[in-house]
């Protein structure tokens, strides 16, 4: 008996939201991308997937291929993810199958949009969310959302669902010491360098304490905006690595001894989920971030420590106190890969997501 098809379209394609689809035994997902634009997917890792030129391209090959069921973007996305709403919609009706959709969005609307766009915007959440047979939400500000636009909870799971969680395999502790590190004990940031990941505050925080640890170094990972300012700071033991592979990134993480993640709330936005402290926890490794968006609900003070936004000063006691303790250290990291592992294990989330989809599959009309 042939597997039901999942059909998930997407603008951007990258390793994290692409390479756990492998994961599903039951169902059998096909991921539509119109880009893969973070350079982290090989040839071998696209075969499965579809690539379309434009949305005409799209609705052909959707109806090609005949899915069971049609995963849509998120209305709050972006206007590109609009406008793949609109065609998952469509395709749900013409082949009278269900649609679902992720919802990451948890900045309030009308912060999100502003008072003339806000409330169009919900308009249209509704609309699409009536259409919907399942929406995944992946923070409680993402439901808030879901809620005013007067979406049902019956209608909403909690769920990874797209970002999936992390490849325990991939991420795990005891890699091999990255060689352009010369074994020097350091501390490391992953992400973009930009102001919504609390750069200055970190660059702050960092020129405070760091003449009291000699033996260390603050590791960037990533670009942005703020490269040139970081560039600008490796004299104080500072080492700028550039952009990553999502596959190079381990080793970097299992030999920090802790991972800063210190985000920003903007007007326009917060954090969704935070996976690189889920990343650098499933590599033993704990994590200093920040009292942002949704990371509260995915990091406790059990595998990290949690600060306020904006504040360099708690930001650079954190950071001295887990470089003092390197029992805390190893207590933190301990525990933050068995609460990945019990938590957030991508294999687990996809097989949990293919269980409620089949569920889905047995009762729709």
């Amino acid at each position: 008996m042939a597997k039901p098809v999942l059909a998930i379209i997407t603008d951007a394609i990258r390793y994290d939201n692409h390479h756990p689809l492998g994961y599903f035994s039951r169902i059998r997902p096909v991921h539509f991308y119109r880009q893969a634009p973070y350079g982290d997917l090989k040839k071998k890792d696209l075969k499965k997937a579809i690539k379309y030129e434009d949305l005409k391209d799209l609705e052909e090959k959707l109806l090609k291929l005949r899915p069971d069921i049609i995963q849509g973007a998120e209305p709050y996305g972006s206007k590109i993810q609009l406008k793949l709403c609109y065609l998952a919609q469509k395709i749900s009706r013409k082949l009278k199958i269900p649609l679902i959709f992720p919802m990451l969005e948890n900045r309030p609307n009308n912060m999100r949009f502003g008072p003339l766009i806000g409330p169009l915007m919900r308009l249209v959440l509704k609309k699409y969310a009536q259409k919907a047979s399942l929406i995944f939400y992946l923070n409680s500000g993402a439901r808030k959302n879901l809620l005013e636009a007067g979406v049902g909870p019956k209608k909403m799971k909690r769920f990874l669902y797209g970002i999936w969680g992390v490849d325990t395999y991939l991420f795990r502790p005891n890699l091999p010491t990255p060689l352009t590190l010369n074994a020097i004990p350091y501390i490391l940031f992953v992400g973009r360098l930009d102001e919504a990941k609390g750069i200055s505050y970190l660059l702050e925080a960092w020129e405070r304490i760091q003449g009291e640890f000699p033996k260390v170094e603050l590791v960037f990972i990533g670009n942005g905006k703020w490269g040139n300012r970081v560039k600008n700071k490796e004299g104080i033991r500072m080492k700028y690595k550039g952009q990553m592979k999502t596959q190079d990134l381990p080793p970097y993480y299992a030999n920090a001894l802790f991972t800063l993640y210190p985000s920003v709330t903007l007007k326009r936005w917060e954090e969704q989920v935070g996976m690189v402290n889920l990343q650098s926890l499933a590599c033993g490794t704990p994590v200093v971030t920040t009292e942002s968006g949704a990371i509260p609900e995915y990091i406790n003070s059990k595998v990290g420590i949690l600060v306020p936004e904006r504040d360099s000063n708690a930001l650079a006691e954190a950071m001295r106190k887990l470089l003092k303790d390197e029992k805390l250290r190893k207590k933190l990291g301990h525990a933050g890969r068995k609460y990945i592992l019990e938590n957030f294990d991508a294999k687990k989330t996809v097989g949990k997501v293919e269980k409620v989809l089949l569920v889905l599959l047995k009762h729709y009309n």
